[in-house]
């Protein structure tokens, strides 16, 4: 017999006796034998807990309880009596813990990342189930749970139920942003860059934009979208621990928030030109590859749609920018987008390559001699 089956006959055979005591204390050995790794077949242990009838998991919180205040306030165990109480109180009209629960959540918020086998969405559950929103560092940790790619199917499932804040708090941009977009139509917006998943907008995604920019106003959007942009970078308001090697955390962008800033170079490139556009959007793409010791460029993928938003945004500032960052950026990919962005947009123009690379210097000249720059920037 497994060792998961091994410990699920012994589970059985306490519920046959009815001894919630002696079941509790079983509970707590398991915890300490999967090190509160409640994955890979230990998450039927649950599962099996969480189908009793209500009358025997209320015997059985209280003998949980027992034991989270016979150990010791640091011990590990006291997180495993709280996982299991979030599951074995689910739909029970008590509460047992609720302080201490939350207290560990609260820590949760505080960690970049965390390991998925410990179940803290079980704990996130119960306090969602006991009436009381998730406090937004603890959203944020979740959803940046989330958009791993190993992320387990449970935090999504978690997150499908709680929609604020629209963004991550910790950074600076995002907080400001949802500052000045707390009425509904900007919520609805900000809500729409983060689906900014994908390498390039889709014609979906551009239609739906506009439709949400159509009520705010092009300059409204642009002006706020610029003064957001400029905050990028910056440190975060909430420090994150992080696991003591690899990259700094605190330099890096929240992965959540970076969709959120893909779609907002995207969205920006929907608006008629305007030099302050193609300024912010070619400072995204420097401050998005800033190198981070332990990672390399902070975020490509940022950067990148940063350059895509200055390719398809037109006008003449566009272009000037365009042609700057080629001489200034290294990283291969983004120099390889920023090269065939330039290509097209010197056969579009019938120019040569050269001279879209001297682009800043030719605007410089006719605006000397008086000549006209553009025609489709306001």
């Amino acid at each position: 017999m497994s060792g998961t089956g091994r410990w699920g006959q012994r589970i059985r055979d306490r519920v046959a006796e009815g001894n919630m005591g002696e079941l509790a204390t079983e509970l707590l050995k398991i915890a300490v034998a999967n090190r509160n790794h409640w994955g890979g077949g230990w998450d039927e242990v649950l599962d099996a807990l969480g189908a009793l009838p209500a009358e025997q998991r209320s015997r059985l919180a209280g003998a949980l309880v027992e034991r989270y205040h016979s150990v010791g306030s640091a011990s590990a165990a006291r997180l495993n009596v709280l996982t299991l109480l979030g599951v074995v109180s689910r739909g029970l009209p008590a509460d047992p813990l609720a302080a201490e629960r939350r207290q560990h959540l609260d820590g949760l918020g505080r960690q970049y990342a965390y390991g998925y086998g410990a179940r803290m969405d079980v704990l996130a559950e119960a306090e969602l189930a006991a009436g009381r929103p998730l406090a937004p560092a603890v959203v944020a940790a979740f959803r940046r749970a989330g958009v791993d790619a190993y992320h387990p199917e449970y935090v999504v499932e978690l997150m499908k139920k709680v929609t604020e804040p629209v963004l991550n708090v910790g950074e600076e941009w995002a907080e400001q942003a949802m500052r000045d977009g707390s009425a509904p139509d900007w919520q609805s917006l900000l809500s729409h860059l983060t689906a900014a998943t994908a390498s390039k907008p889709s014609a979906r995604w551009d239609k739906r934009a506009r439709a949400l920019v159509e009520p705010l106003g092009d300059d409204s959007v642009r002006a706020a979208a610029v003064s957001w942009l400029a905050l990028v970078g910056h440190p975060r308001t909430l420090p994150l621990e992080g696991p003591g090697y690899g990259a700094d955390v605190n330099a890096v962008y929240d992965p959540y928030n970076a969709n959120a800033l893909r779609g907002l170079a995207w969205l920006v490139s929907l608006l008629p030109p305007h030099p302050a556009t193609a300024r912010a959007l070619g400072a995204l793409v420097e401050t998005s590859l800033r190198k981070v010791a332990g990672l390399g460029p902070r975020n490509p993928k940022v950067a990148n749609a940063a350059v895509f938003a200055l390719s398809r945004l037109g006008g003449e500032s566009a272009l000037a920018e365009l042609a700057r960052l080629a001489t200034r950026v290294t990283y291969k990919n983004t120099a390889k987008l920023l090269d065939g962005a330039l290509q097209a947009r010197a056969t579009a123009l019938g120019l040569s390559r050269e001279e879209i690379e001297n682009w800043p210097s030719r605007r410089t000249d006719s605006a000397r001699w008086g000549e006209p720059v553009t025609t489709s920037e306001r």
